[in-house]
C-alpha cells in the first residue's frame, strides 16, 4: 500500500515540518504502508496549484490515501473532492474548510496562552512584549491569538501591531525571522520580552540581538521544542520553547489514515488532536527527550516512481 504526503516545504528547511513527516511515515511503515513525499512549497505563488497537481498525480498513480498540510483552508476543494470520489482517501494536518476523511487539530490557542502563562512568571504587569506572527495560516494566526488573550490576562503590553507585515515573518524560516526581528528591535526600543511564534524565527530574532546589542534583560520564548531552541535555552539565551511534540503530532494523523486505510473504517470527517506538549526551560531541559528518539527515521522516498 502506498500513502502521498504533500509536504509544505523542501526537507531540512523546516525541522518541525520534516519531523511531522517522519512521525506520519514512522506510523504508516508500522502498518506496512510505504509512505512517498511531493512538495508543494507554500512560499510559491502557484503553491494552491501545485497542491492540486500533486493531488491529481496521486490518484494517477493508484496511491491508496493522500495526507495534506491545510495551509489554505478553502484549497484545494476541488482536487480533493475529485480524488474521495475516485476513492483515494484524503487526510490532513489541521482542518480545512472542505470535506475530507479524517484530520487533526492543533490546539494552538492553548499553545500561545501557555506561552503567555509562562511569560508573565518572568516579567513584571505592564511589561513592554513584542510578538512576531508566522505565516497568515489558520495554525499559526490561532496561536498568535493565544499570545494575544494570554498577554492581556496578565496585564502584558504587547506594543506592536501583529497584522503589520514589517512584523510578520512569513517564510516560515531563520531569515524571516531575523528581517521582522530588526524591524521590532528599531521601532520599539525598551522592549522587556520577544516572543517569536516558532523556533526558526526565534533564531532569526537572536542574530539580530547579536547584531544590534541585546537589551540588558530581555526575555525570550517561541514555539516548536525544535533541536537548536533547546541548546539557546540551556546556554541562557531563551527563556523557553513549547515543544508541541512533531513526531507526535505525525503518529496521530498516521494513526487516523491506517484506522481507515487498512482498518477499513469510514472516518467521514472524524477529527484527532494532536499532542499539546509542554514548556522547555532551563530548570526541565535535561529532562527533554531528541525527537529523533521519539520515533524510528529514515529518509523521505521522494517521488511516486
Amino acid at each position: 500500500m502506498r500513502v502521498l504526503y504533500v509536504s509544505p516545504i523542501e526537507e531540512d528547511e523546516n525541522p518541525g515540518i520534516d519531523m511531522l513527516g517522519h512521525g506520519l511515515d514512522h506510523a504508516l511503515a508500522t502498518a506496512g504502508i510505504d509512505m512517498r513525499v511531493v512538495v508543494a512549497d507554500f512560499r510559491r505563488e502557484d503553491f494552491v496549484a501545485g497542491t492540486a497537481a500533486a493531488v491529481e498525480a496521486g490518484v494517477a498513480a493508484g496511491v491508496d490515501g493522500i495526507v495534506l498540510y491545510t495551509l489554505a483552508p478553502d484549497e484545494p476543494a476541488a482536487a480533493v473532492a475529485a480524488a474521495r470520489a475516485a476513492g483515494v482517501p484524503v487526510f490532513t494536518f489541521t482542518r480545512p474548510r472542505y470535506p475530507v476523511d479524517a484530520s487533526l487539530a492543533y490546539p494552538n490557542f492553548n499553545h500561545g496562552l501557555y506561552m503567555a502563562d509562562h511569560l508573565a512568571t518572568l516579567v513584571p504587569r505592564g511589561a513592554a512584549v513584542a510578538v512576531i506572527p508566522g505565516p497568515d495560516v489558520s495554525d499559526d494566526t490561532e496561536e498568535v491569538i493565544g499570545i494575544l488573550h494570554g498577554c492581556d490576562l496578565h496585564g502584558l503590553r504587547v506594543v506592536n501591531d501583529v497584522h503589520d507585515p514589517r512584523y510578520r515573518n512569513a517564510t516560515d524560516v531563520e531569515e524571516g525571522g531575523h528581517a521582522a526581528a530588526l524591524n521590532v528591535l528599531a521601532d520599539f526600543p525598551g522592549l522587556d520580552a520577544l516572543v517569536p511564534y516558532n523556533d526558526e524565527t526565534m533564531l532569526g530574532v537572536l542574530r539580530a540581538l547579536d547584531e544590534v546589542g541585546r537589551p540588558d534583560g530581555i526575555r525570550l520564548l517561541s514555539r516548536n521544542g525544535t533541536p537548536r531552541a533547546v541548546e539557546n535555552v540551556r546556554a541562557g539565551r531563551a527563556d523557553g520553547t513549547w515543544d508541541l511534540d512533531p513526531p507526535g503530532m505525525g503518529t496521530a494523523l498516521g494513526a487516523l489514515v491506517v484506522r481507515q486505510v487498512v482498518g477499513g473504517e469510514r472516518l467521514d470527517g472524524e477529527v484527532g488532536m494532536s499532542p499539546v506538549g509542554r514548556m522547555i526551560t532551563r530548570e526541565n531541559a535535561d529532562t527533554w527527550v531528541p525527537w529523533e528518539r521519539r520515533i524510528d527515521v529514515r529518509p523521505f522516498r521522494v517521488g511516486l516512481d
